[in-house]
């Protein structure tokens, strides 16, 4: 519960100032509660407390496990022509990515989701792939196979394979009840980096490495872009900071800049797969959009989640 909840609180709190230059339009001052975005923003229209297509992404992979009881390919794609169409309508547009929605016409024209991607290694492809960490994260082999397909479905680049794995490994540390030391998280984290991709080894070495400078100046190592080798480890990065203080944590993520969203999202549900939902202070729950859905999503994943052979 607390892993979907999280990461649909930092959605939520950062998606109305993604991608904002926050001295000239907003303010310099933190974004420390639910807001509305500026008109002129892609969701000016929403609500404080709705998220973005960050989670309306996520929740699709979680309904299509509970509802088939495993990851079923052809089901999640169906459920991306679906939310492609939603997307039409003013009211439920949650500010797509260009490469999610060219995917998802592919999908819609009859193209299998085994040929849909694009070599693109955006961070949404990584980001949404929680809920599958979630239910295989005692079974590296079931977890790789439904990350992989999940991924290339829309984003072909293998980069992106890397950073969803990175991220589950970090939900899997949490599940454990391992301390959330740097060393330990970021030394899982290279183990399965170093499989993928240099860059991501050398960033997420400096997850950890810059742990004691200024965040400003660490993001700007780091990086904050929507690129997944980017914005996972600015995630990690942001929760190894206040691995114990969700409020501190989510609104440092939340104002990081760039693709704070997604950045902030992850760095919730990691929080949320360490500590559990009584960890998160309920002012954030209350006027959280799908709050109840998300809870019993939570459970639902719980149940189905892979025993131990």
């Amino acid at each position: 519960q607390a892993c979907l909840v999280g990461f649909a609180i930092g959605d939520a709190l950062a998606a109305p100032i993604e991608d904002m230059i926050r001295d000239q339009v907003i303010g310099a001052k933190p974004i420390a509660d639910y807001s509305k975005a500026p008109p002129s923003h892609p969701i000016g229209h929403l609500d404080p407390g709705q998220y973005s297509d960050e989670t309306q992404l996520m929740l699709l992979i979680a309904e299509s496990l509970v509802e088939k009881k495993t990851f079923n390919a052809d089901d999640l794609a169906h459920r991306f022509i679906d939310w492609y169409q939603t997307q039409k309508f003013r009211s439920s547009w949650r500010f797509p990515s260009n490469t999610m929605m060219k995917a998802c016409r592919k999908l819609a024209s009859g193209t299998p989701w085994s040929q849909s991607g694009f070599p693109s290694a955006g961070v949404i492809a990584a980001a949404r792939t929680v809920p599958l960490g979630l239910v295989y994260w005692r079974h590296p082999g079931l977890l790789k196979d439904a990350v992989d397909k999940s991924c290339k479905m829309t984003h072909t680049d293998p980069r992106v394979m890397g950073a969803a794995l990175v991220l589950a490994t970090a939900i899997r540390l949490g599940l454990e009840g391992i301390e959330p030391t740097p060393d330990l998280v970021i030394t899982a984290a290279l183990e399965k980096a170093q499989l993928y991709a240099i860059e991501l080894v050398r960033r997420l070495k400096l997850v950890k490495d810059l742990l004691r400078v200024e965040l400003p100046a660490a993001i700007q190592q780091i990086g904050n872009g929507g690129f997944c080798l980017e914005a996972v480890p600015a995630a990690l990065h942001c929760f190894l900071r206040n691995p114990r203080k969700f409020d501190e944590m989510i609104i440092s993520a939340a104002n990081i800049g760039g693709d704070s969203d997604a950045i902030a999202a992850m760095a919730g549900a990691i929080f949320g797969a360490f500590h559990g939902l009584a960890a998160i202070p309920a002012h954030w729950l209350d006027k959280l959009e799908n709050i109840d859905h998300l809870k019993q999503l939570g459970a639902d994943l719980y149940r189905l989640t892979v025993p131990q052979r």
